[in-house]
């Protein structure tokens, strides 16, 4: 929720690459103080369900670094085709 906006701002400035690499490393730490700061309440939810928050976050880093890897996968052959 907050990790895909900032990711698309950063590759509209720096360039389409430079989006995916920020979406599945640095985003995860924007999308953890986005939740931290505005969605604290939310975790509680989370934590009912037997998730704790580093467990939240390794997930979250797996399946947005599956995606990124996806995406660029998709980039790379795309750009090899053209």
């Amino acid at each position: 929720m907050f990790n895909v906006p900032f990711s698309l701002i950063f590759g509209l400035i720096f360039g389409f690459l430079w989006s995916v690499v920020i979406f599945s490393s640095f985003g995860v730490l924007i999308g953890y103080l986005g939740y931290q700061t505005f969605k604290e309440n939310e975790y509680y939810i989370y934590y009912n369900l037997g998730f704790t928050k580093t467990n939240l976050i390794k997930k979250v880093w797996f399946l947005n670094l599956i995606i990124s890897s996806f995406i660029f996968l998709i980039y790379i052959l795309l750009r090899w085709n053209y």
